[in-house]
């Protein structure tokens, strides 16, 4: 079943589309059920303390284990919030500035972008799969997660995905939305804000054609 990993919000003559899934990318082999951003944070606070322990030496014992704890605790949480947080995209559909505004959160930076509605050509449906390669290598690794009763869920597993973008004029195109399909299968129709956002932007040229006839063009 495919479910749903993004927000929409219509207020006036603007829509807000944002999400967290905006790329068809493969898997790591390090699943995401066994390697969480949980896991890589106590990674990095824990290189951080081991770190400060080094350089603590030769003071004494409860300042020294303060310190490591009031790191560890503070890697932990920045590195949870800032270095391994989810990336979002916010695309803005504006009637009043007749521009898509996609901005792409990251580490320290965000990536900006305005797109007139005159360059979008059209709201697209696609699809893309990613076939596993080295299917020995796989059932080699699943045989020894299982010896060690640790199982990569999914290893192996052929990934699909739906996918929402802009068509440009120039011939480019934007993803904005990519929804996983679990298994391959859909249960039902899939959960792609196509319809919303298409329908936004037909009422836009809508409102066009009419300013353009009131004028006798």
């Amino acid at each position: 079943m495919v479910t749903s990993n993004y927000q929409l919000k219509i207020e006036g003559s603007t829509l807000v589309f944002k999400t967290s899934s905006f790329k068809a990318e493969k898997r790591s082999v390090l699943h995401a059920g066994v390697y969480t951003k949980e896991f890589s944070s106590m990674l990095f606070a824990s290189a951080a303390a081991l770190a400060a322990y080094m350089l603590t030496g030769g003071r004494p014992p409860v300042l020294r284990y303060s310190i490591l704890i009031l790191i560890f605790a503070a890697s932990f949480i920045g590195a949870n919030k800032y270095i391994f947080k989810e990336r979002e995209l916010q695309v803005v559909f504006d009637r009043k500035d007749k521009t898509v505004h996609m901005i792409q959160s990251g580490l320290f930076t965000k990536k900006s972008e305005k797109i007139p509605f005159a360059n979008v050509k059209s709201v697209e449906l696609g699809s893309r799969q990613f076939i596993p390669e080295n299917i020995d290598g796989i059932h080699f690794v699943q045989k020894i997660s299982a010896q060690h009763g640790s199982a990569v869920p999914g290893l192996g597993e052929a990934e699909e995905f739906i996918t929402l973008s802009l068509l440009l004029t120039d011939g480019t195109e934007r993803m904005i939305y990519a929804a996983r399909l679990n298994g391959g299968k859909i249960d039902g129709e899939p959960d792609v804000p196509v319809a919303e956002i298409r329908n936004f932007l037909n009422m836009q040229n809508k409102i066009n054609k009419e300013a353009q006839s009131d004028k006798g063009i």
